[in-house]
């Protein structure tokens, strides 16, 4: 399983940036794993980013683990279908 170390935030400024590491990630074909310990804040296009990966990891019967999120995260991840993967 690879995991990616993610900090700070992930906003309008950085979403290029992050979307393309997690989509260099998923091509790995490899597990992938999310640590969102230091997560600070992630807008809609950060959760889309995240939601994408997910649809094409379990299409390839591969795993997403998005690990340690804080509570309001998880509120998000149950708003937008992303709870299940949450760790």
């Amino acid at each position: 399983m690879t995991t990616l170390h993610v900090r700070g935030e992930v906003d309008l400024t950085n979403r290029e940036a992050f979307e393309m590491t997690i989509e260099r990630m998923v091509d790995t074909r490899d597990d992938l794993s999310i640590d969102l310990s230091k997560l600070t804040f992630i807008d809609g296009a950060g959760l889309r980013t995240l939601a994408r990966a997910a649809y094409r990891l379990d299409r390839q019967g591969r795993l997403l683990r998005l690990d340690k999120p804080s509570p309001h995260l998880r509120r998000l991840f149950a708003l937008v279908g992303l709870e299940r993967f949450a760790g």
